[in-house]
């Protein structure tokens, strides 16, 4: 299986939470409402959609090369075919390992009109995305593997992107289950009310607190929430 090859997350990661020896990790989901199905559905099946490895938004996404191949010409031809046809079976799903980033909201929660759905998830289902403009190589994992080869190709974004401060869940299902309900959905600061009042309603009915985004007067420009009244 790729988690076997993905490299664990040893620290203790921010926003981690204990429950005797087994330690979570808090992670937000944005999600913009044009589907609201799609929202309603990680509150209240309590599932992560995992989307296609290459549907994703970054054109570098899985993007492997081949490297030194001088008297490896055939093996890493090969090769790159067995990694290419595993990349195509793998699905990611991409959490942010916090929700205070005005980008973050621009970008996938629709301009502050989305929301945040917190959820705790094991730190070894995860692995923490690598943000480097250096290419992968087939080369480097020739002798690692197909697993290895894939898991770096599915883990590495460009510098572009660190804002994001992303872990990745890697699947071949669907949907990611998760074992333990929705912490709390922070909504956006510029939602329309009627949605506001129709997640209001999944909420209280799932005992899921809600919260609102907001612009904190902490002394600099950040992200902060209040209670949603």
């Amino acid at each position: 299986m790729i988690r076997r090859a993905h490299r664990q997350l040893t620290e203790n990661p921010l926003g981690a939470e204990s429950e005797g020896t087994a330690t979570r990790m808090k992670v937000y989901k944005f999600r913009s409402v044009e589907n609201l199905d799609r929202v309603t559905d990680i509150l209240v099946n309590r599932r992560l959609w995992c989307a296609d490895a290459r549907s994703l938004n970054d054109i570098r996404e899985a993007d492997i090369r081949v490297g030194n191949d001088r008297g490896r010409e055939v093996p890493l031809f090969e090769f790159g075919l067995s990694v290419s046809k595993a990349i195509s079976e793998w699905r990611v799903c991409s959490l942010c390992k916090t929700f205070d980033h005005d980008l973050l909201w621009a970008h996938y929660a629709a301009g502050d009109r989305g929301v945040a759905i917190e959820v705790s998830i094991p730190p070894t289902d995860a692995s923490t995305v690598i943000y480097s403009d250096d290419f992968v190589f087939l080369s480097d994992y020739l002798a690692a593997g197909v697993d290895a080869a894939v898991c770096a190709a599915l883990t590495r974004k460009t510098t572009a992107w660190r804002y994001e401060r992303e872990v990745r869940i890697t699947t071949r299902a669907q949907f990611y289950e998760l074992a333990k309900p929705v912490h709390r959905l922070i909504i956006g600061s510029r939602m329309d009310q009627s949605i506001l009042r129709a997640l209001a309603q999944v909420c209280s009915a799932h005992g899921i607190p809600m919260e609102r985004a907001v612009v904190a007067d902490w002394g600099r420009y950040t992200v902060g929430v209040q209670e949603v009244s």
